[in-house]
């Protein structure tokens, strides 16, 4: 059974990890969301603004530097896991300490119980980091997918029976500590290194050269999507919030399965062409057009279907997420550039410039949110989606003076998908309306995914055939 699956392609692994994640809690949270409402959705949206830091900013940049290093030891491993797990219980205390605060500020006191449950989180993930480094360096990628499959799988029928006995918000508390602790598990299970504690100064100080840059970075990344939560909780309350979080993830699900698979991949496969501008060139026009050739018509096809799939999906209490949820998936196709030049610039070390992008990036979306929360869900949308257009030349520019692409490497490549996903998506909203009156949207909703697949396919091959054959070959 290792043998067969160590000859499982690390993309296409990590592709089949997202689907089944996105899919397995697109089920989920088809059952959840009628019984709970946005308003559950909406608290641990808040909480997880705090608790999550750690995940997405030191941990991480943490997992990037342990990939960074050329020549790796036992005490790399064993630094990060000590280092780590002290610096969680002393976060994880801040959090459970300033619970009641935060809870004043925002106006929910059901924040505090729930902070203090959740502040836990960190210090499990802690233990996630050294096998999780250790499988991406070696394109493990077999042990990774199998740690999402488990843990996601444990917690979501944990998150469902507490559900369905009326748990409330405590469902979804308990479903992220489950989740996180059998993640934990499972990785140390499915990756042969030792858990061992212990501390090297030389080896710390090896690995803090490489994360503090890409800490910058993951910090104003989360910065771009948690800190506009928090303005949206206290602007709008969290029955509102809840519904950005559901269209924010609509654009997560589209991303982590068509783009964030290739970008992860990439970072790591990308290193064995430092030393050839030339390979490194094509390998990244290769990775601009496969990106693009599947998310966009993704990207561009939800916005479009998103009405239908409320309607089919969602009771009247989330219809007012609609609007919001096709803008941020539009937002998804500048975006895929800045996902693209982040991981060439890490392929060649080049954390500095990737640092500089994301904190722009970060700051703008930050101001873009506290100038339109005000105005409501609508125009706070209207501005994340604006943004990634507006800041699409900084990618461009790193990419062009850091890893020597032109226009033509960069942007050209994604120009077929781009074309045929636009053409797609008018067709559909054309289709769309006369359809819906006919049918019910359960039975539209099919229909029209089918159609637009089937148009794209057929305008992509007619746009680049060779590639496209090429591509069905591979």
């Amino acid at each position: 059974m290792c043998k067969l699956l160590s000859r499982i392609p690390p993309t296409f692994c990590v592709i089949a990890e997202k689907i089944f994640a996105q899919l397995f809690w697109l089920m989920v949270f088809a059952v959840q969301a009628p019984l709970l409402g946005p308003r559950a959705f909406g608290l641990v949206a808040i909480v997880m603004v705090f608790v999550g830091f750690w995940e997405a900013v030191p941990g991480m940049a943490t997992i990037d530097a342990l990939i960074s290093v050329r020549n790796i030891d036992h005490l790399h491993f064993s630094t990060v896991t000590t280092t780590c797990a002290l610096f969680c219980l002393a976060f994880g205390i801040v959090v459970f300490e300033f619970a009641e605060p935060v809870a004043t500020v925002l106006g929910d006191v059901k924040l505090t119980s729930v902070m203090h449950a959740m502040a836990v989180l960190p210090l499990i993930q802690a233990f996630s980091i050294a096998p999780t480094a250790a499988a991406e360096r070696e394109l493990r990628f077999q042990s990774t997918a199998l740690r999402t499959i488990a843990s996601l799988f444990a917690a979501g029928v944990v998150g469902l029976a507490l559900t369905l006995i009326g748990a409330g918000v405590w469902a979804l508390v308990w479903q992220a500590l489950v989740q996180r602790f059998i993640a934990a598990i499972v990785l140390w299970v499915a990756v042969p290194i030792p858990l061992r504690f212990a501390i090297s100064r030389r080896h710390f100080r090896e690995l803090a050269g490489f994360a503090l840059p890409v800490m910058l970075a993951r910090s104003m990344s989360w910065a771009s999507g948690q800190i506009p939560r928090v303005i949206l909780g206290f602007y709008l309350g969290p029955t509102e919030l809840g519904l950005f979080s559901l269209a924010t993830r609509l654009n997560d699900i589209v991303t982590s399965v068509a783009v964030g698979p290739r970008a992860l991949v990439a970072r790591v496969d990308l290193r064995r062409f430092a030393a050839s501008p030339e390979d490194f060139a094509e390998a990244a026009r290769r990775i601009s057009f496969h990106i693009s050739l599947s998310s966009f018509p993704l990207f561009v096809g939800g916005a479009a279907v998103a009405p239908t799939l409320f309607h089919a999906w969602l009771d009247p209490r989330w219809y007012e997420a609609i609007i919001p949820s096709q803008l941020v998936l539009l937002m998804g196709v500048p975006l895929a550039t800045f996902y693209i030049g982040t991981a060439l610039l890490l392929a060649l070390n080049r954390q500095n410039w990737e640092a500089g992008v994301s904190t722009a990036q970060s700051v703008g979306i930050v101001i873009a949110v506290a100038v339109s929360a005000r105005f409501g869900l609508v125009a706070t949308a209207a501005a994340c989606a604006a943004l990634p257009l507006a800041m699409l030349p900084l990618p461009i520019l790193a990419m062009h003076r850091q890893c020597g692409l032109s226009l033509r490497d960069s942007l050209l490549p994604q120009a077929p998908a781009f074309a045929a996903a636009c053409l797609m998506g008018i067709a559909v909203l054309l289709l769309r309306k006369p359809l819906e009156a006919a049918l019910p949207a359960v039975t539209a909703l099919p229909i029209l995914i089918s159609a637009g697949a089937t148009l794209y396919l057929i305008l992509l091959a007619v746009m680049t055939p060779k590639r496209v054959v090429k591509l069905l070959n591979h």
